[in-house]
């Protein structure tokens, strides 16, 4: 009796052990797979710059950035961990706005008023790095698909836009895994400027600012 007892102790103290080291296993190894919610801010800083008519040699309007739009993205997500590494990719549709002063001297009193200019991207980002205990630090490149883009400006005179359909970015972050939620704040630098389809006439206009963005995101695994 006591033989069978002691047996029937040690599967239950194998089995025990064995669950957990699997438990942990499934923690350095495992995927997951859900929805992303990121909000964020726009930090270019307040520009300006003119539009002149080059034939008569002088300013027809001063463009200011004034302030800029809240970012706003949702999409889907995907995460897989290799013990000490992970590697993330997401799809997500992003949208944001800027807001510019205008002053016109087409007439002698020299209006002022503003515009609003709004871009929706399809992001595809890649990133990968490091992770222990729930948290993360990663770095990685981004994809921006332009896939709208309304903008006030277009009824200014002497006004033309060359949009690239495609841009590029990276990323740094730092994250938090809690169960099935993930919490990252990732800084996003962007490989163009606020101003790089603003053309006025044939003249690309002198914005140097670039809309890199601060944004806070909370993604929940829908599988795990």
């Amino acid at each position: 009796m006591k033989k069978l007892f002691f047996a029937l102790l040690m599967i239950l103290c194998f089995v025990q052990v064995d669950a957990q080291y699997s438990k942990k296993q499934k923690e350095k190894f495992g995927s997951k797979y859900g929805i992303k919610l990121v909000g964020g801010a726009i930090l270019a800083r307040s520009e300006l710059t003119e539009v002149g008519n080059k034939e008569d040699n002088y300013v027809i309007h001063q463009i200011q950035l004034n302030r800029t739009l809240p970012q706003i993205s949702f999409g889907l997500f995907g995460q897989k961990k290799f013990g000490w590494l992970y590697a993330e990719g997401s799809v997500l549709y992003s949208s944001y706005g800027m807001v510019f002063d205008v002053t016109s001297f087409v007439t002698e009193e020299g209006p002022s008023f503003q515009l609003t200019e709004k871009f929706g991207y399809v992001d595809l980002q890649v990133m990968g790095g490091l992770t222990s205990h729930g948290f993360r630090i990663s770095v990685g490149p981004v994809m921006h698909i332009l896939a709208n883009h309304n903008s006030e400006l277009a009824n200014l005179e002497n006004y033309n836009q060359n949009l690239r359909k495609t841009s590029y970015g990276f990323s740094g972050a730092l994250g938090y895994d809690i169960g099935r939620f993930c919490f990252d704040l990732k800084y996003d630098k962007a490989f163009r400027t606020v101003g790089d389809h603003i053309y006025y006439g044939d003249k690309k206009s002198l914005f140097l600012e670039t809309p890199d963005a601060l944004s806070l995101s909370v993604a929940f695994a829908i599988i795990k």
